[in-house]
């Protein structure tokens, strides 16, 4: 699944523009005082004013090469703190076959930096922000997982990996809905999991609304 563009909501506009131009030093374009695009690889995100009083955020992920996480993350770490989980600021999934590390960002956003050791794209060269290759996940929100998943497999998509009734992942390996009940705890974060509106571009499934 490849997501071709996504849009989030923010109320806190003009630091997200600073720390992700200025901070990270990524390519942002389309400014006004209401929106700005981030490009972030083959993946348009957009950032959008919040039109209500609430402070949305939410869980999303970037593909890294392969052969690059360790580097990547001393790359993140001269820049962000990173998100701990216990005593570690990075972790392996031996079903995925990745390792992640994550940082939040001055909206609360929680950005995961993952390797997926499955796919055969190394760099041979060192990293920068150009290295990151797409937005592989979004965080889907719901009070109801399974029946979300339902939906999602209607429209043509299918789960990758094991589902419960509080987390399943849709998708595929190059881009997945991390779907969570409301209320869950992220992973490597102390915010609970609540329901913000975003969309996603998905090629070949279209434009999806969502909350």
């Amino acid at each position: 699944m490849m997501i071709e563009e996504l849009q989030l909501y923010t109320a806190r506009l003009e630091d997200l523009k600073h720390f992700y131009r200025d901070t990270l030093g990524m390519e942002v374009f389309s400014v006004t005082d209401q929106a700005f695009n981030l490009q972030v690889g083959r993946t348009k995100m957009i950032f959008k004013q919040s039109e209500t009083d609430r402070e949305p955020f939410y869980h999303v992920a970037w593909l890294l090469p392969t052969n690059r996480f360790k580097e990547a993350k001393q790359w993140t770490a001269l820049r962000v703190v990173l998100s701990r989980e216990e005593d570690r600021d990075e972790t392996y999934s031996t079903n995925w076959n990745s390792h992640s590390l994550y940082f939040e960002d001055p909206a609360g956003n929680i950005i995961e930096l993952i390797a997926h050791h499955r796919i055969q794209n190394e760099s041979d060269h060192d990293f920068s922000t150009k290295d990151i290759l797409q937005v592989c996940e979004v965080g889907l929100v719901t009070d109801d997982v399974l029946s979300t998943v339902n939906e999602l497999q209607q429209i043509g998509l299918t789960r990758w990996g094991e589902v419960s009734e509080t987390f399943a992942p849709v998708g595929d390996v190059h881009g997945l809905f991390i779907v969570v009940k409301k209320h869950r705890t992220w992973f490597f974060s102390t915010q609970k999991a609540q329901i913000y509106p975003l969309e996603v571009s998905i090629r070949d499934v279209g434009r999806l609304r969502i909350g």
